[in-house]
């Protein structure tokens, strides 16, 4: 009697972990880009492209995408692209990351978080469901190319 007791408990448990699997695995399957977000040579020819959906900058990089977080890491704040600098940069509080997303300056506290990407054929897809998060600060980073459109 104890045995189909505890059978029975053994069955119900993993019942509901195999539901509970197949429930985070439904939700975590959109995550992923279904299709490729652009191709690789209109990134090529484009350098950096914001995708306004999913809060994410594309950066061509050498032919190695990165997928790269608005994210300021500073209150919310949001970074944006200078094309002078080659820089992103936040206008609210003046965090800069160099074009691979590592800190510069300013009140951030790492660098951009990124999201894997993947390369086949010619289309680019992004991980959306993966955050990777950012380098430290003080990781080596590259000099603005040109003139800061946030100064400071």
């Amino acid at each position: 009697m104890m045995i189909g007791r505890w059978l029975i408990i053994a069955t119900v448990v993993l019942v509901a972990l195999g539901a509970t699997a197949l429930l985070y695995g439904l939700a975590t399957s959109g995550s992923a880009s279904p299709g490729p977000v652009i191709s690789l040579e209109r990134l090529e020819e484009e350098k950096v492209l914001y995708l306004e959906d999913h809060d994410v900058f594309l950066v061509f990089n050498d032919g190695d995408p990165l997928a790269l977080s608005d994210d300021a890491q500073h209150l919310g704040d949001r970074v944006e692209f200078c094309g002078s600098s080659q820089m992103f940069e936040s206008p609210a509080h003046g965090e800069k990351f160099d074009i691979h997303g590592s800190y510069y300056g300013g009140p951030g506290t790492s660098g951009l978080d990124r999201y894997p990407v993947r390369v086949q054929d010619d289309g680019v897809y992004v991980d959306l469901g993966e955050l990777i998060p950012g380098r430290a600060r003080g990781a080596p980073v590259r000099d603005p190319a040109g003139p800061l459109c946030v100064p400071g």
